[in-house]
């Protein structure tokens, strides 16, 4: 029997997230002994190689926050062509060749320089979870592409895959969300269409860049002065968690906080901030706190798959940072389930301009827009086909 391999980059939150949720499906199917490993580039990597990932790793951190080094990043990704790999990412990727030259199951990947690294390897899958596709993530050399629509796909096939070789998955939306979308998408268009006060659920990007987060937090306290409830979900001892602490004190506004070791309030106060130090902490708790959700303020990034598949109403902030983001805030404006919060006069009159939209029906419009557009069990549907296309015991 073949046993699978995933292999993480490790940096940021989107692209292992992709992984996580496979998974976490595989988990829940009772199928996790039908994984290998899961291993990141930085435990494979050593000397030269590993320095490089370590700088792709600062890169990403400091580069998603704007400024000279912000704009170092961005050229460089903008000159980035992984079909043609350079003489930098052929280092970065010696030791991963050399550790998966001789496993012969298949092997999960989610980000572009992987699938450049790995090209030509039999059984690589390449799972690209977004519902966009610009062209640094079109890399040609992996056997199969896991595609959320038909639209992923057809972008793919143009490029020079072959139908046989793509397949369309469905949203990738976290399992423990799915299980219970349909319920707590029931409950929510009842509280739109008459409950006096909302709740709405903020995120920042891994790098929790500062132009997000001084956003986020305005968004946050006026979204409480004009009476609603805001959960912000804050990395432990991050920029966003010192951010709402810093302006809550100032705006004379009690925020609440809680972590891993204390229990959620059953009474969800006006600001709720949710510190955690894991991404699997972060996803128990978003999986604990998503019925209370009415709509969500964050980055145009992975969760974006939320607003197109959940009937959960977005608002992104500004500006878009990576590739990925302003088409994703174009498709979701486009589709009529998202608004953009763009300067910090948006961003201080956000409570009454979300009182407006709620009075108006505007933002029961936008849940209803969001739901059923697409299927969201991509994660269940990719475990099964991992299952069944490499001859392991069916999911």
């Amino acid at each position: 029997m073949d046993r699978i391999s995933f292999l993480y980059t490790g940096i940021g939150r989107g692209h292992p997230f992709y992984l996580d949720g496979i998974i976490e499906a595989m988990v829940r199917h009772g199928k996790i002994g039908l994984v290998r490993n899961q291993a990141s580039v930085f435990e494979i990597s050593r000397g030269l190689a590993r320095l490089g990932w370590n700088l792709a790793g600062w890169l990403y951190q400091r580069g998603s926050s704007g400024g000279l080094i912000g704009k170092l990043y961005a050229a460089i990704r903008g000159r980035t062509d992984y079909n043609q790999p350079g003489l930098m990412l052929k280092l970065m990727g010696r030791d991963i060749r050399r550790e998966y030259n001789d496993v012969t199951g298949p092997l999960v990947v989610a980000h572009p320089t992987l699938v450049a690294v790995l090209k030509g390897r039999q059984k690589l899958v390449y799972q690209h979870g977004e519902v966009v596709v610009p062209e640094e993530a079109v890399v040609m050399g992996a056997e199969k592409v896991l595609a959320p629509t038909d639209e992923v796909a057809e972008r793919f096939k143009s490029a020079g895959y072959g139908d046989g070789d793509v397949v369309v998955t469905g949203l990738c939306v976290e399992p423990a969300l799915v299980s219970q979308a349909e319920d707590v998408y029931t409950a929510r268009r009842m509280r739109l269409e008459t409950g006096p006060t909302l709740t709405g659920a903020f995120f920042s990007s891994g790098a929790e860049p500062i132009s997000h987060v001084e956003k986020l937090a305005a968004c946050a306290i006026s979204l409480i002065e004009a009476g609603g409830r805001a959960v912000v979900f804050a990395r432990k001892d991050g920029h966003l968690s010192r951010t709402i602490r810093l302006r809550s004190e100032a705006d004379g506004k009690d925020a609440h906080f809680v972590d891993a070791s204390e229990f959620i309030p059953a009474d969800i106060p006006a600001l709720l901030v949710v510190e955690y130090g894991s991404r699997r902490e972060e996803n128990i708790f978003t999986a604990r706190l998503f019925p209370e959700f009415d709509f969500f303020v964050a980055p145009s990034h992975e969760r974006s798959n939320w607003a197109l598949g959940l009937g959960l109403p977005m608002f992104i902030v500004q500006p878009c940072i990576g590739p990925f983001a302003p088409l994703n805030e174009a498709l979701l404006v486009d589709a009529g389930v998202a608004e953009v919060v763009t300067g910090d006069e948006d961003c201080g009159r956000f409570g009454e301009h979300l009182a407006q939209l709620h009075r108006s029906g505007e933002l029961d419009k936008m849940a209803s827009a969001g739901w059923g557009r697409h299927k969201i069990d991509g994660f269940a549907r990719i475990a099964e086909f991992l299952g069944n296309q490499y001859n392991t015991d069916s999911l």
